[in-house]
């Protein structure tokens, strides 16, 4: 039986993975990096067993270059990000003891490489299934009246608890800036900014006002519900159909499984603009690849609709969150390079790209003229905020008292202690001088005494700029630091293994048992839930047994989309497909700004991808199958 075993020549390999596997980064700081836990290290056991056993016993694939460095991105990302969280304090990362010293340099080192083979076993493996599966998956062609029955049904039975709606902060807060409300407590009035998307709160208030009109306030929060509701199915039952037609029954079943969950469910039955910014996100990234495969398919001329149709959905999610507008653009401009180079005539995406500057730069225009505040800049820089503030805590010394000087001007430097938390940034901005968020009372009591202002002036647009040159100095002087505080400001999309455990994913089914009153809108008196609390609590309790269902519970984890993204750019490198990877540019850049917001693992900022993400897939099996049928055609 040994002399069986000795036989396999990288067998040392798969022992010195098992033992890299071992190490752990453990909380609080302790020099006892091989603790762990009995049960891991049979499932790691058992892990490596597998790849072994399908890898050199079966010889099913072979461990090439590529997989080992798509394996050490994967290793590296899986170990810094549990490297930096251990032991972690709201303002200091801890987690770099594991890097200092010999001892513990090797250990880490250890650990990075037992992961690489790992990783990069399963890549080749995985790759290997991707391979089978497109060969022997065929085309599905769902009904639309099916699939569309499904998802409703689905949401009803979670939309029926909760009607007429719920109603998220955001929301509220939009309800008071679209009717001005004045809050007497405060001496404070709302005024229209575009903190929010003003397109969304215009769209959400008319509909709501007509509701209100026909009978009462509960109608409208029910007439934007049951909008958004038939928008959003329409949009995934078209997904669900393009997934089952490129990739198959069984991806198409997974889709539909994922979409008629609580997952988009619960934000379905809640007014807030992210519920049709997923849905708009679908329906973009659904035009753009049709728009891709259609230059492939060369006996299917792209017609005049397709285009027209980009250009719809392309407005419609630049216009539900304002950083997909950039999105939009730099996936548009891409896509125009993409068809130059198939050599493939240009004339209409040209035509829906001036459209598109000419719209948004109109609306843009109307919204100044009409006197909309914009959002406050402190929104986009949550992460430098706190990499500078890092600094300033950690090491002030690095800093000259005119870098001092300056960052006081936008985060008084007496508050930036009390105030840092690596995993929110929501309080460090909140310092900055202008804030649109007013989020709590304080907030909106020093914007009325005038300590604080809701737009900028000509001072405080010179004292950001000089803010972002000391942020960009001091990254510099300190990369390492910068580094580590933006992969443990974003673990939990960085790593599915060091995601928090939370029974109902961050999702909107927290309904509040009591609207804060400086965000009432006038008409709060009048709006109840058609059900009590108890009941709903029930609710809420069934709808966290579904979302504990492996496969659901699996697409929640707010870093997959992340991992997955890494997957499909190793598959389109492996496959040699330009194709593949200019279908990705969307998602590199939903997935880039994830790791920009202001919370670390919260779902409702990568909802967008999840939806999207299984479209890649599809693709990417897709072109699987056609370089199989090459490959059988040259044979």
């Amino acid at each position: 039986m040994i002399d069986k075993i000795k036989k396999y020549k990288k067998l040392e390999l798969w022992i010195f993975a098992v033992f890299g596997m071992g190490v752990i980064y453990p909380t609080p700081i302790s020099n006892d990096r091989f603790g762990q836990p009995f049960l891991n290290v049979l499932v790691n056991t058992l892990l490596v067993l597998t790849l072994f056993y399908f890898i050199e016993v079966r010889h099913l694939v072979e461990i090439c270059f590529i997989d080992y460095f798509f394996g050490l991105i994967f290793s590296i990302l899986y170990n810094f990000t549990f490297l930096f969280i251990a032991g972690e304090k709201p303002y200091t990362i801890m987690g770099t003891y594991y890097l200092h010293g010999a001892g513990n340099i090797l250990i880490t080192i250890l650990a990075i490489l037992g992961w690489t083979i790992t990783f990069a076993g399963a890549l080749a493996l995985c790759s290997f299934g991707c391979q089978k599966y497109s060969n022997y998956s065929k085309k599905s062609f769902f009904k639309f009246e099916r699939v569309f029955l499904v998802i409703l049904v689905s949401w009803s039975l979670v939309i029926i608890f909760f009607l007429p709606g719920q109603i998220s902060w955001d929301a509220l807060k939009q309800f008071c800036e679209f009717e001005g409300k004045r809050v007497a407590n405060l001496d404070f009035m709302y005024v229209p900014t575009n903190h929010n998307p003003w397109f969304v709160t215009l769209l959400i208030g008319s509909i709501f006002n007509i509701g209100n009109k026909i009978l009462n306030p509960n109608f409208g929060i029910f007439l934007v519900i049951l909008f958004q509701t038939l928008i959003s199915a329409f949009i995934y039952t078209k997904v669900v159909q393009f997934i089952g037609q490129k990739s198959g029954k069984i991806m198409g079943i997974v889709s539909l499984v994922i979409f008629a969950s609580p997952i988009f469910s619960s934000y379905v039955a809640t007014i807030d603009k992210s519920t049709l910014y997923y849905a708009f996100c679908a329906a973009f990234y659904l035009c753009y690849v049709k728009i891709i495969m259609g230059v492939k398919n060369k006996h299917k001329a792209l017609h005049t609709n397709d285009y027209l149709l980009y250009l719809l959905t392309m407005v419609l999610f630049s216009q539900f969150r304002n950083d997909a507008l950039y999105i939009s653009i730099i996936s548009t401009l891409i896509l125009l390079s993409f068809l130059v180079y198939k050599h493939v005539n240009i004339t209409k995406l040209l035509l829906v790209l001036l459209s598109f500057v000419v719209i948004i730069s109109g609306w843009k225009a109307y919204v100044h003229k009409i006197n909309i505040v914009p959002g406050a800049s402190s929104e986009a820089l949550t992460i430098p905020t706190r990499q500078v503030s890092y600094v300033y805590i950690n090491n002030p010394n690095s800093l000259t008292k005119k870098d001092k000087k300056i960052i006081n001007k936008i985060t008084p430097l007496d508050k930036i202690k009390k105030n840092y938390d690596i995993n929110s940034g929501d309080n460090l901005k909140n310092l900055f001088p202008v804030n649109t968020f007013l989020n709590n009372p304080s907030l909106i009591k020093e914007v009325v005494q005038g300590k604080k202002k809701m737009q900028s002036n000509s001072k405080i647009k010179s004292d950001l700029r000089e803010y972002l040159k000391v942020w960009l100095k001091a990254g510099l002087k300190h990369p390492f630091t910068y580094i580590k505080v933006y992969i443990a400001a974003n673990s939990f999309y960085l790593n599915p293994f060091a995601s928090p455990t939370n029974l109902y994913g961050s999702l909107f089914i927290n309904f509040p048992t009591r609207v804060p009153y400086y965000v009432e809108p006038n008409w709060v008196d009048k709006y109840n839930y058609l059900f009590n609390d108890s009941v709903r609590l029930k609710a809420r309790e069934f709808i966290g047994l579904i979302l504990s269902f492996p496969v659901i519970a699996f697409f929640l984890n707010t870093a997959i989309a992340t991992w997955f993204l890494i997957f499909l750019l190793y598959r389109s490198i492996k496959l040699r497909n330009l194709d593949m990877f200019i279908i990705l540019v969307p998602l590199i850049g939903l997935v880039g700004l994830s790791t920009l917001v202001p919370i670390n693992g919260y779902s409702r900022y990568v909802i967008g991808e999840i939806a999207i993400v299984l479209m890649a897939f599809a693709c990417m099996f897709s072109v699987e199958k056609i370089n199989i049928k090459r490959r059988g055609q040259r044979g």
